[in-house]
């Protein structure tokens, strides 16, 4: 085959090829030392993201909805299933406080009830969001032209993926130390014209998924404050050439 044989990293690593191209790709690969440390890297980035679609969400979420549901007070019985005691009648005092107290009662089981709706609604937003930014990484993998870079810096490790095909760059954190209070990292592309944002890394564990900038060579790692920079402020803790 020629050389856009080195192309095929990406659908090699997810079993995409058609078994003729398989077959000639392995031939290749067996005398290809760059094909072979990229084919690794893809092979070990699609376990990640097989792992990322079934992780549960987060711990910090499912502790927020059960303490929610926890202050949540229980409805009260159905009035049909009350049998009244024959022979004695309630003060119509009485009768009056525990329509009060049942009028307050719905008052409070109800804002709880909207909280415990806003909670779980955002709960869902957050995880789509992530699931949207694995799927976008899965898509470049798959394309070809993708580039696949592990970068290292001090205790910081992550796996960068570049697809011209569509685009994007991601930003896939391995080892992340914290950032500090009140602070976040901060992505830049960085060319001739200066730095832009590529966005601001959630967590330690979910990647950011950015377009790329036409002249762009660089991908930057800045710690900022929380919120992030419109430019950078600290000099970058990690650095990578896109080219």
């Amino acid at each position: 085959m020629n050389a856009d044989i080195h192309t095929l990293t990406g659908a090699y690593a997810l079993h995409a090829l058609s078994e003729s191209e398989r077959v000639a790709f392995e031939e290749h690969l067996a005398e290809c030392a760059a094909c072979r440390k990229e084919v690794s890297e893809l092979q070990e980035t699609a376990v990640r993201l097989g792992s990322a679609f079934a992780t549960p969400p987060p711990d910090s979420l499912k502790q927020n909805v059960l303490a929610s549901i926890r202050r949540v007070r229980q409805l009260p019985p159905d009035e049909g299933s009350i049998v009244p005691l024959r022979g004695r009648r309630w003060p119509q005092r009485a009768t009056a406080l525990a329509a009060a107290a049942a009028a307050i009662a719905a008052i409070v089981l109800g804002s709880q009830v909207v909280r415990l709706d806003d909670e779980a609604s955002r709960a869902k937003q957050q995880l789509a969001e992530v699931s949207s930014r694995y799927e976008a990484v899965a898509d470049m993998i798959a394309a070809r032209n993708t580039k696949i870079m592990a970068a290292e810096a001090g205790d910081m490790r992550a796996t960068v993926v570049v697809s011209p095909q569509h685009g994007k760059v991601a930003f896939l954190p391995k080892d992340v130390p914290e950032p500090g209070k009140d602070k976040t990292y901060q992505l830049w592309l960085i060319g001739p014209d200066g730095a832009h944002s590529a966005g601001l890394l959630p967590d330690k564990d979910t990647p950011v998924v950015a377009d790329t900038i036409e002249g762009a060579t660089v991908l930057g790692v800045t710690i900022e404050p929380e919120g992030g920079s419109k430019q950078p402020t600290t000099d970058p803790v990690m650095t990578l050439a896109l080219g």
